[in-house]
């Protein structure tokens, strides 16, 4: 599971963010939803637009979830 993956997961998971509700909002598939975010051992990275859909209903930068240490590397 990608380092950005594994952030939003653990952020729903500690605001208590209701899966259902986020598949209705977002209008992403629950399953992949699901798979990505509350089922670890299916290990299913989020896909990009997800994460852009999600970040949106969140009310949260997507670079908040990025690995610093990666971001940093990855500047010119």
């Amino acid at each position: 599971m990608s380092v950005v993956t594994r952030n939003v997961s653990e952020y729903v998971r500690k605001k208590g963010i209701n899966l259902s509700e986020l598949s209705r909002s977002t209008k992403i598939q629950y399953r992949a939803i699901y798979d990505s975010l509350a089922k670890q051992e299916r290990d299913r990275d989020l896909r990009d637009h997800e994460l852009i859909k999600i970040c949106t209903f969140l009310g949260v930068d997507p670079m908040d979830f990025a690995d610093k240490k990666e971001a940093e590397e990855a500047k010119p």
